[in-house]
């Protein structure tokens, strides 16, 4: 039997006969099947192979990476991609040599350093997205973990989403704790333009309620160039973030142009005189050098009249200010004083109003006889009223003691080290650390840091009264710690307390009372304990009534007093303001009770 060796479609499936490559049959006509080439098999293989793997890059990049909790991070995630969500609190801090952009990140569960380099540093500079501090971010990257320290490296500009605060105006003095990471637009005039070392600059803005610095970074510089030129006394608007530098707030500016100078004339940068001062310069600031011709006392305060060879006008120093000048005595017929205040009008008459200390410089009497002069410093430390001494017979003056002085904050400089000074002030701050407490003084003109070591304040009788608001006299040495100066006093009896700090009554509210319409109002609710959570600066403890549930926020400052009794079933009650952060109401506490 012969086997045919012709392949499959070499041979004609009627009649059997060879055919070769034909598609028909030449002897009974039939057609004949062909097998597929194996080219095709291989281009129809590689087509397959394209479109799955164009369909799993689709699918990868339409899937959403995972929100990562920053508090979450572990060792296991060295270089695992994750995205990040988040508020800015520092920064940006920008090295043009290197091409380094870095940053920190806080979401509820902790911190973290995030930084972009070279390529992805030059991309973000030509968006013009550079992360600030109070912008809220979302970012997608790769995570370094080592032993000792978590960053995170951005990997391309368009994986970083940047939503910018929205800024409202605030007046100088109400700038509080709560308002940390805000953003807030202040209006003032020029106090002081310092460095306190290369790389920062701190321009001390004034309004009518009070000082604040603004601090403009040398990293913004480099990144959106140099500020504009400002001059003592120049009215500007500065739109900045609030922050808190050893429990002082400050204003961060985002960028260089966030301080803009107003159109207003600067009447304080130079001396004007007297004579040239008119209605369009009242409630302007200006500066003046002139003659004392007279000194009286009213009621709540100093009036001297100032001349000069174009006019006169009365310069008002209030009580509390005229406390504050370390060489008010001084201030007598005949002295010049140069003078830099708001000018007022009264009965139609031209006044001159300064708000600290420090506006008021004294040159010795030119004539000294049969003069009414201001008290001394010695004076007034022996409780005897500086006002009742205008009228007094003038004594002989008094050889120096050892007397404590009384002294402005703003007059206060390291050079004051070990001096004993008597200040007067309210508190704006409290803090408990490990060996007693700090507080924070403020007399207008300044601040100062009140260190209480723990043995004295366990002899303090009215340490409970010592909260902010209360206004309160302090005699102490200076110190400087970190270059900030503290008064120490030295037992309980040099801490007095003028004023206790007024608490307001408020009724309690129903939780599920609360709604947008309560943001930034002062409230309290009572209600059980049924959640409690740590962050950087405090706790966040949940309260239940039968309305609902509430978030309060609770800082160290206020957690201090009820730590111990902090449990879960505890009914708690909490004062302080309301507040919507991620779309959700939460309280702010400045006080809290637990039963």
């Amino acid at each position: 039997m012969t086997v045919s060796t012709h392949q499959v479609g070499a041979t004609c499936p009627s009649c059997g006969r060879f055919v070769g490559p034909l598609e028909k049959c030449p002897y009974c006509g039939a057609a004949i099947k062909k097998r597929i080439p194996l080219g095709y098999l291989r281009i129809v293989c590689l087509i397959l192979a394209v479109l799955g793997v164009a369909i799993l890059v689709f699918a990868a990049g339409g899937a959403a990476t995972p929100l990562t909790k920053i508090g979450d991070i572990g060792a296991t995630m060295n270089y695992a991609y994750v995205r990040l969500d988040g508020v800015v609190t520092r920064g940006p801090l920008y090295d043009p040599d290197t091409q380094t952009l870095r940053f920190y990140v806080t979401d509820d569960t902790g911190e973290i350093q995030a930084g972009a380099f070279r390529d992805v540093t030059q991309a973000l500079l030509a968006a013009e997205k550079i992360p600030a501090v109070g912008d809220k971010i979302m970012m997608e990257g790769n995570l370094r973990v080592r032993d000792d320290f978590t960053s995170f490296n951005l990997t391309t500009a368009d994986k970083l989403q940047i939503i910018p605060p929205d800024a409202r105006a605030i007046q100088i003095a109400d700038i509080g704790f709560d308002d940390e990471y805000q953003y807030v637009i202040v209006r003032g005039d020029v106090r002081d333009l310092r460095q306190p070392f290369q790389g920062l600059t701190l321009i001390t803005l004034g309004d009518a309620s009070g000082e604040v610095d603004v601090a403009l970074s040398g990293d913004i510089e480099k990144l959106y160039g140099a500020r504009a030129p400002l001059a003592l006394g120049d009215s500007v608007e500065a739109r900045g973030v609030v922050t808190y530098f050893r429990d002082t707030p400050q204003i961060l500016l985002r960028q260089p142009r966030d301080l803009q100078k107003m159109d207003v004339d600067n009447t304080a940068a130079t001396v004007i005189r007297i004579g040239a001062i008119d209605a369009a310069r009242v409630n302007q600031r200006v500066q003046v050098v002139a003659q004392v011709t007279r000194v009286t006392k009213f009621s709540q305060g100093v009036r001297v009249t100032l001349a000069d060879d174009s006019g006169a006008l009365t310069l008002v120093l209030w009580q509390d200010l005229f406390d504050q000048i370390p060489n008010a005595h001084e201030i007598q017929n005949g002295a010049q004083l140069q003078v830099l205040g708001k000018v007022s009008q009264y009965r139609g008459e031209y006044e001159i109003v300064p708000q600290r200390a420090s506006d008021i410089k004294i040159s010795a009497a030119t004539a000294q006889a049969n003069v009414t002069a201001l008290p001394d410093a010695t004076t007034i430390a022996q409780n005897t009223s500086p006002l009742d001494a205008l009228t007094a017979t003038p004594r002989p003056t008094r050889e120096p003691t050892a007397a404590p002085t009384p002294r402005a904050i703003a007059s206060l400089s390291a050079a004051d080290k070990d001096a004993l000074v008597i200040v007067n002030g309210v508190l704006t701050r409290v803090n408990p650390f490990s060996k007693g407490m700090r507080y924070t003084l403020d007399d207008t003109t300044g601040k100062i840091t009140v260190l209480i070591w723990s043995d004295v304040l366990e002899t303090l009788a009215l340490r409970d009264a010592l909260q902010v608001g209360a206004q309160v006299r302090v005699t102490g040495k200076i110190d400087v710690f970190n270059d900030m100066l503290e008064i120490i006093p030295a037992n309980a009896d040099a801490v007095e307390l003028l004023a206790a700090a007024q608490t307001p009554q408020i009724e309690t509210r129903a939780i599920g009372s609360l709604s947008a319409d309560d943001v930034d109002q002062i409230v309290q609710v009572q209600g059980a304990l049924v959640d409690l959570a740590d962050f950087s600066k405090g706790k966040y403890v949940t309260l239940q009534d039968d309305s609902g549930k509430i978030q309060i926020t609770v800082f160290s400052d206020v957690l201090t007093t009820v730590q111990a009794k902090l449990a879960l079933g505890a009914t708690v009650t909490a004062r302080g303001k309301v507040n919507l952060f991620r779309g959700k109401l939460e309280i702010v506490a400045d006080t809290m009770v637990i039963e």
